[in-house]
């Protein structure tokens, strides 16, 4: 599932994307100023950036262009009142992927977050599947062939992520700060105790080496076996 960071002072319009997001399963969280928005994506990792226009203190615009400059590669949704050419060109220019018009209705946003994924072939709440394993993100079950299982949300996360990005190895820091949200007290211990649970569920359906560990790198899934 993708990992969404909310830019937006407008505390109703947070809770309510919030509580939709969380009935299909998708983390987001919230922060109120650019400043804090910085900060926190100086220190975790996020798919997908809701980013308002007019924010106090530093603008969601220059929030952008700082991002950009420090290679920040989430994509990157403006939400603004501020529907003319000029401010959609400005926010296209400054590195933003997608513009929404305020007010919209919550299920736009959600086609636009699959729409933007697209481009990078990340499909929101399709099924994914590397190897001989598929993936269902939105029921959490994983197939190979007949032989299927259930995951918690957290596992469906750590196998989500990985298969996304196969032949990519990651370490257990950067899973604790691409999957679980930031504010979250869970340890890089923690993250290994999940990751031995998914592995346990994965090897009962033949698929004890799906997940590999690379000595010194990280955890990884490759894209042929």
């Amino acid at each position: 599932m993708p990992k969404i960071l909310l830019v937006d002072d407008d505390v109703q319009l947070g809770l309510k994307l919030q509580e939709w997001f969380l009935s299909k399963s998708i983390d987001l969280e919230i922060v109120k100023s650019g400043e804090d928005a910085l900060q926190s994506l100086e220190y975790f990792s996020f798919d997908i950036i809701l980013l308002d226009w007019n924010l106090p203190g530093i603008s969601g615009l220059d929030v952008c262009k700082a991002y950009r400059a420090r290679q920040g590669q989430s994509f990157i949704i403006f939400l603004t009142g501020q529907g003319d050419i000029e401010n959609k060109e400005k926010a296209f220019l400054a590195g933003g992927d997608d513009y929404i018009v305020k007010p919209f209705d919550v299920r736009e946003i959600y086609a636009r977050i699959g729409s933007v994924m697209r481009r990078s072939l990340a499909i929101v709440g399709k099924q994914l599947t590397v190897q001989d394993v598929t993936l269902d993100p939105e029921s959490r079950q994983v197939s190979v062939g007949e032989q299927k299982v259930q995951l918690t949300p957290k596992e469906a996360a750590m196998l989500e992520y990985l298969m996304r990005r196969p032949d990519q190895p990651f370490t257990a820091e950067r899973l604790l700060t691409a999957v679980w949200p930031s504010e979250t007290e869970t340890s890089i211990d923690s993250v290994r105790s999940w990751m031995r649970l998914l592995r346990q569920k994965l090897a009962s359906i033949g698929k004890t080496d799906f997940i590999k560990t690379v000595v010194g790198t990280g955890y990884v899934v490759e894209s042929e076996s």
